[in-house]
């Protein structure tokens, strides 16, 4: 199918924290495709805060979607005076295929009708080749290919301001200079490790590498909840740095020499920005949506069976599977992750 010529074109994908870092690989794809092109991005507040300084997106339209009539009438008439060349759709919800009915583009390229889903087929007027199911951002990047794109290497390469720079360094010059973060919840607690081994993890890495532990999460009533009950179990002392400002947590996980986390959307940015992560996975498949091309000799895998990698990718959830995650597993891969990763050369901004 022909490539088509866009001057002006929009990435819809109004969704959460780790998919938003799947999406600014696409976006930067896009760039490097149509380096003339205005470049549009629908996406929520939050994850706006994450990409906001980004140089490939030339215009970003915030909407909630989770908002009421008004949010959705506001978008509607800025939409309406719009007119697009192209739209990307790499998301299939109902209320994504009701934007992407009210798009006005003469393309509008979206997922092949086995993976679409709430009217977005018919939503939709050109669609990428069916694939067997794989790793999320490789999804992602099938829109790349679709338009003849070269998504190699991919590139995330968040952007930061010189104060907000200025802040990690001062924010680092106290806690300490090995600092490793663990990332406690996530939005589905089944993904969750149990706060009792964070502690006994968290004591050992102090005592065996002089590290400082770092609790890093958001402002939840829930995550720090948690985040109590660790410190209290605690013989070391670790910092709580559950900050509001998602821009802060992503310079603390820049910052630091190690991060351990579950299957949740810090990691993914973790990952992006090259940080090192011991990622815990018992309850997702981590083919589907571990570690992207990196930090795979840190991975602890306990959805997967000795020997099942030939299985196919799989977007099925095995509950109670975390609990099958040791603490001796996970200071192993601590042991591994700073002895092989963080020699002190390893930059981890820019990315």
């Amino acid at each position: 199918m022909p490539i088509p010529d866009a001057k002006k074109i929009c990435l819809l994908r109004p969704s959460a924290i780790g998919d938003a870092v799947h999406a600014l690989g696409l976006v930067n794809g896009l760039r490097r495709g149509y380096p003339d092109a205005h470049i549009t991005w629908i996406l929520q507040p939050v994850t706006y805060e994450m990409v906001m300084h980004q140089s490939s997106v030339d215009r970003f339209i915030t909407f909630e979607r989770n908002g009421g009539i008004r949010d959705w009438m506001a978008l509607f008439r800025l939409l309406g005076k719009e007119r697009f060349d192209l739209a990307v759709i790499p998301q299939a919800s109902g209320k994504t295929s009701l934007i992407t009915a009210m798009l006005r583009a003469r393309v509008k390229l979206g997922f092949d009708y086995a993976r679409s889903r709430d009217f977005h087929w018919l939503a939709t007027n050109r669609h990428i080749p069916p694939r067997p199911m794989g790793h999320v951002q490789d999804q992602f990047f099938e829109f790349l290919d679709d338009l003849g794109i070269d998504k190699d290497p991919p590139v995330w390469n968040f952007q930061f301001t010189q104060q907000e720079l200025d802040w990690k360094e001062s924010f680092f010059n106290k806690a300490g200079s090995c600092v490793v973060g663990f990332v406690i919840a996530s939005a589905h607690p089944e993904k969750d490790w149990p706060p009792e081994r964070y502690a006994a993890v968290m004591d050992h890495a102090t005592r065996a590498h002089g590290i400082t532990p770092m609790i890093i999460g958001g402002p939840s009533a829930r995550e720090k909840k948690i985040a109590d009950a660790i410190r209290d179990m605690c013989s070391c002392r670790p910092i709580i740095a559950l900050e509001k400002p998602i821009r802060r947590t992503m310079l603390q996980l820049a910052g630091c020499r190690l991060v351990v986390s579950p299957d949740t959307g810090p990691l993914h940015i973790a990952v992006a920005l090259g940080t090192p992560v011991v990622g815990l996975y018992g309850y997702s498949d981590p083919r589907r949506c571990g570690p992207y091309m990196k930090f795979g000799d840190l991975l602890i895998d306990r959805y997967n069976e000795p020997g099942s990698g030939k299985a196919p990718v799989s977007r099925k959830t095995k509950p109670g599977r975390m609990g099958a995650i040791t603490v001796e597993a996970v200071n192993e891969k601590i042991a591994l992750g700073l002895r092989r990763y963080t020699d002190g050369t390893r930059a981890v901004y820019p990315v």
